[in-house]
C-alpha cells in the first residue's frame, strides 16, 4: 500500500511511523465495531479531522472519534491498555494538520500544496498479494472506494454533523457551495453521469481530468476552505463590534 503523503515529496511534514500506528491502532477499534456500520478508515478518520481543523468553530480531536466510533469508543482499547498509545498518536496527527493549514504560510503561497492528507492507495502488486493471502476478495477489491474517496467521505461527514457549516444566502454560501463540491467530486464513481456533468461544469479543458486531478483540487479548496472561515470569522467579530457598540451607529 502506498499513502500520498507518505511520498518523498512532504519531506519532513508527516510522522510515517506515527501514522502507521494509529492505522494499526484504529483497525483495533474497527474490529470491534458492529459488522453493519460503514467501515472507517484511516482515511476516513483523516479527512474528518482534517475538517474539524478547517471549520467555523474551534474543535478538539476527541470530537471524530465521537462521531465516527460512538462515545463509548474507548473500551476497545482499555480492553488492551491501547487508549493512551492511541490518544498519543491522535494528538501528534492533529497538530500535524493543524501545522499543514497555518494561514501565514497558505496566505504567502497559495499555489503551493501544504495540506498532508492520509490518502491510502494500492498498487497492482499489493492488491495481488492482498487476494492471493486471502485478506480480501477480488470482488470486494473492486468495489473499494477510488483513492481520496474515503478521505472526502470523511470530510463530509464532519460538515454534516456541524450546523455551524451553513451559511445564509449572499454571505459566500454560495461560494461554499461550490468548494464542498469539489471535495465531493472526488467522491464520484468514475464514469458516472454526476461526475462527468461536474467536470464538464467546472472544468474548462474537461478532457483528461482524472481522480488524481480531482484530488489536487480537492486539497486546494480543502487550504482555500481554511482561510475562507478565518475570513468569516472576522466579519462576524467585526459586526458584532457595530452591533454591540452604541457609538458605531452615530
Amino acid at each position: 500500500m502506498t499513502d500520498t503523503p507518505m511520498d518523498d515529496d512532504f519531506g519532513d511534514a508527516i510522522d510515517v511511523e506515527n501514522a502507521q500506528r494509529l492505522g494499526e491502532l484504529l483497525a483495533v477499534l474497527a474490529g470491534q465495531a458492529d459488522p453493519d456500520a460503514p467501515a472507517i478508515t484511516l482515511d476516513t478518520m483523516d479527512g474528518y479531522l482534517t475538517a474539524l481543523r478547517v471549520g467555523p468553530t474551534d474543535a478538539a480531536p476527541i470530537q471524530a472519534m465521537d462521531a465516527l466510533f460512538g462515545e463509548d469508543w474507548p473500551a476497545g482499547l482499555d480492553e488492551q491498555d491501547l487508549t493512551d498509545a492511541f490518544m498519543e498518536a491522535l494528538h501528534v496527527r492533529w497538530n500535524e494538520i493543524g501545522d499543514s493549514l497555518e494561514p501565514q504560510p497558505l496566505l504567502e503561497a497559495p499555489e503551493q500544496m501544504h495540506l498532508t492528507p492520509l490518502i491510502s492507495e494500492f498498487d497492482e502488486e499489493t492488491k495481488a498479494e492482498l487476494v492471493a493471502q486471502g485478506s480480501i476478495t477480488a470482488e470486494l477489491l473492486e468495489r473499494m472506494p477510488a483513492p481520496g474517496a474515503m478521505w472526502a467521505q470523511g470530510f463530509l461527514q464532519a460538515v454534516d454533523d456541524s450546523n455551524a457549516w451553513t451559511l445564509p444566502a449572499g454571505d459566500g454560501a454560495d461560494d461554499l457551495q461550490a468548494m464542498l463540491e469539489a471535495i465531493e467530486a472526488v467522491t464520484l464513481v468514475e464514469d458516472s453521469t454526476p461526475r462527468t456533468e461536474y467536470i464538464q461544469r467546472a472544468y474548462e479543458e474537461p478532457e483528461g481530468i482524472d481522480q488524481n486531478a480531482l484530488i489536487d483540487d480537492m486539497l486546494f479548496t480543502v487550504q482555500d476552505l481554511r482561510l475562507f472561515w478565518m475570513q468569516q470569522r472576522v466579519l462576524k467579530e467585526a459586526i458584532s463590534g457595530l452591533t454591540s457598540d452604541p457609538d458605531a451607529t452615530h
